[in-house]
């Protein structure tokens, strides 16, 4: 990922751009599909970005729109946390604040969304929300991961309920990729309008 503070600079002045770009996308991934999201953000909307770093958030507050995304784990967006406990010692409040999860459930399912949203701590007079498909395969897991990935799939029908749990079992053993740009329109939509 990008610094904001040092390649972004570099490649403006490369690029014999003046303006610091008005978002920055926050990215908070392991196996890359939220880097991948990340990246197609990048090439749309022109917007600086960096990996998630507890040390380094303090650079949203040099920005008018922040995009975080995540991972879902257990119904948790991944450390977003960090940017609500934060965000008056940021300065965010005002600021377009939208929060991205990347999982292997149905993103168009209302009791998945809320489940992970309200775990998130994500409040709807705070920022917008989405769900992006995410992608999972287990060759590619690391062998820490492994146990933990086991259980959630066990633990997901406690979390999500029934149907849930099914499709995540279901995606879990197809290696499911569901990763793909068009999810992202309403989010650069978004973006896009705070610019006219």
């Amino acid at each position: 990922m990008r610094n904001p503070n040092r390649t972004a600079n570099k490649r403006r002045a490369e690029n014999e751009e003046n303006v610091r770009p008005d978002t920055l996308i926050v990215a908070n991934s392991r196996y890359g599909s939220s880097n991948q999201y990340t990246q197609w953000l990048i090439d749309r909307l022109g917007a600086d970005a960096m990996s998630y770093n507890k040390q380094q958030l303090g650079y949203t507050s040099l920005y008018r729109n922040i995009i975080w995304v995540g991972a879902i784990r257990d119904a948790v967006i991944s450390n977003v946390h960090m940017l609500w406990q934060n965000h008056h010692n940021f300065g965010l409040d005002g600021k377009k604040i939208i929060i991205c999860g990347v999982g292997i459930g149905d993103p168009e399912n209302p009791d998945y969304f809320n489940k992970v949203m309200a775990r998130s701590g994500c409040g709807p007079e705070f920022c917008s929300r989405y769900i992006l498909p995410g992608r999972i395969d287990q060759s590619r897991l690391r062998l820490i991961d492994r146990p933990q990935f086991d259980k959630f799939l066990i633990d997901s029908k406690r979390i999500y309920g029934e149907e849930t749990h099914l499709l995540v079992n279901e995606r879990a053993a197809d290696n499911y990729n569901g990763v793909d740009a068009r999810a992202l329109e309403p989010v650069i939509q978004e973006i896009l309008a705070t610019r006219y």
